[in-house]
């Protein structure tokens, strides 16, 4: 499912310069939906910057770079004009919880008290 997101954003970045030339001149880079992540570890990992000119082919390469840091459960490419706008979704830093031990509580009570509090 991952890869097809990547292989969209390719179709729709062709799709969108396909009345223009092939190579697209990016004036800014937009990074949306992080969280936790810098823009500087996104901006590290991902080959295109700001005043350069790339093809459909090398902004396809770029966001399977950035995927393939693990970081995201998900990344997209947009382009709005000559900024092209990179599009996260980050990993739960938390991937499961184990709850042991407690015999006061019910778990339904702790996991409700805990996803109330914002866990």
């Amino acid at each position: 499912m991952k890869i097809k997101t990547l292989g969209m954003a390719a179709l729709l970045l062709m799709g969108a310069s396909g009345a223009q030339a092939q190579s697209f001149n990016v004036s800014d880079i937009r990074v949306e939906g992080l969280q936790r992540v810098s823009a500087a570890s996104v901006f590290n990992a991902f080959p295109v910057s700001a005043n350069e000119s790339v093809s459909e082919a090398q902004l396809a390469a770029a966001a399977r770079d950035l995927f393939a840091t693990g970081l995201f459960d998900d990344v997209s490419l947009a382009r709005e004009g000559d900024v092209l706008v990179i599009q996260v979704v980050e990993r739960p830093t938390i991937a499961r919880l184990q709850i042991s031990g407690n015999d006061q509580i019910s778990e339904e009570d702790l996991r409700n008290g805990l996803r109330e509090s914002g866990l």
